[in-house]
């Protein structure tokens, strides 16, 4: 027979889950913003017809930066 999981085990499973949750909504959010900014900043640079240098840091969440290159 097996032995029925404690409260403590249960909580312990619960605040896991729910920690496994968040980071991943975590990601998701910060995804999402780098990508707005990103399209923002390229749209802005493609207008103005200048040339910029985009170095996507992190692909899980877009870490990025953008720089104007200056001929």
């Amino acid at each position: 027979m097996s032995k029925p999981l404690t409260i403590w085990t249960k909580r312990l499973v619960l605040t896991t889950i729910l920690g496994g949750v968040l980071l991943v909504a975590t990601f998701a959010t910060q995804r999402a913003f780098h990508m707005s900014e990103i399209n923002l900043l390229v749209n802005k640079a493609d207008e103005q017809q200048l040339s910029y240098e985009l170095i996507i840091h992190n692909p899980l969440t877009n870490a990025y930066s953008f720089t104007i290159v200056h001929d």
